[in-house]
């Protein structure tokens, strides 16, 4: 474990330390999880504001019985069955469109990008119409996450997509019915939202440069893709008191980033080889650990799994050099920025 000067913040990297902190959130809250620049700008606001700042922080920042209660609320789209039901249409969706793509396209906003962007919007019961609206809700936060500092147009960019948002989905049905507020109703949709478009975008270029046409294990590609290749790195949690953690100690109020791609590639733990065969005792990090496990991650696994399949159905292939591919530059976010591909032609 390291002081992140950058960031302002312990980075995590050992996978025991990391699950440990992921399995005490008593300890670790996850108050502060978009992280302590975001927090020190929110202190600063005027109430109206820091709501819509508060706006990330639903879900994934909640602690104890407030986060079990945003959860069971969330839970119901996201369970084993509800997700298993979903297939035929997430295939079809996949099918569509790579259907529309010429012969050559960039998978990353040609394919990746709305197919994620299309799964999400049916979850949330969003006309097809409106889906254009998402990439105006989720750019503004991806910036003012990206680790860099929070300048004044990054966050006149966040408010203005964050009204929008709120007047879009104040007049939508979903996740209401339950116990939360509405301020929390909207945090759950942005949540869905951002984390269901941006981390499921990053996964599926990451599986399209790590298929093999010889490899029909496509359910441990999806995991080793989430493990090694870190659709989304990790995420902040706060000390409520102070700990010795990795022989440092913590004062209460600091900040720990929580590394889960260094943890999927502890040397301890795990090797850098590519394994679809790899055992998943132990687990990998990739989707989180403890009461804050993604919500998603069986939707996200079946996504993965779907278009691997489509893909391997039509020979497709990527059409640049490994080492020409150009990665975003985020703290949270990991994936190609773009990717050339050849959809090729559905057998029979």
């Amino acid at each position: 474990m390291e002081f992140d000067p950058r960031i302002n913040a312990q980075r995590v990297t050992a996978y025991a330390e990391l699950r440990a902190v992921l399995a005490d959130p008593v300890t670790f809250s996850s108050r502060n999880m978009t992280g302590p620049q975001v927090a020190a700008v929110a202190a600063l606001m005027p109430p109206e504001q820091r709501r819509l700042l508060e706006l990330m922080s639903s879900l994934n920042a909640a602690d104890g019985a407030r986060h079990a209660r945003i959860r069971a609320a969330a839970n119901q789209k996201f369970t084993q069955t509800a997700v298993r039901h979903m297939a035929d249409s997430i295939r079809e969706r996949a099918r569509t469109l790579l259907d529309e793509l010429p012969e050559e396209a960039d998978f990353v906003s040609e394919f990746a990008a709305p197919f994620a962007l299309g799964v999400v919007g049916d979850v949330l019961g969003v006309p097809e119409a409106d889906f254009p609206l998402f990439r105006e809700f989720v750019a503004p936060v991806l910036e003012l996450t990206s680790g860099e500092e929070v300048s004044e147009r990054a966050l006149g960019s966040y408010f203005a997509g964050m009204n929008e948002f709120c007047a879009y989905f104040g007049r939508s049905d979903a996740f209401r019915g339950g116990q939360l507020s509405e301020q929390e109703r909207l945090s759950l949709c942005l949540a869905v939202v951002v984390a269901g478009t941006d981390s499921t975008t990053n996964m599926l270029a990451s599986t399209l440069l790590r298929l093999n046409a010889e490899e029909r294990r496509l359910g441990g590609v999806v995991e080793e893709v989430v493990r090694l290749d870190a659709p989304f790195v990790g995420f902040f949690r706060t000390a409520t008191c102070p700990v010795t953690t990795g022989g440092v100690e913590i004062e209460e109020g600091e900040h720990l980033f929580l590394d889960y791609a260094a943890g999927n590639r502890d040397p301890k733990v795990f090797t850098e080889d590519f394994d679809p065969g790899r055992p998943s005792v132990p687990a990998h990090l990739g989707f989180g650990h403890g009461p804050h496990y993604c919500l998603g991650a069986h939707l996200a696994r079946l996504q993965g799994r779907i278009v691997a399949e489509e893909l391997l159905d039509r020979s497709s292939e990527v059409a640049e050099q490994p080492g020409d591919v150009r990665y975003r530059r985020h703290l949270i976010s990991h994936g190609p920025a773009e990717l050339r591909f050849r959809p090729g032609q559905r057998r029979g």
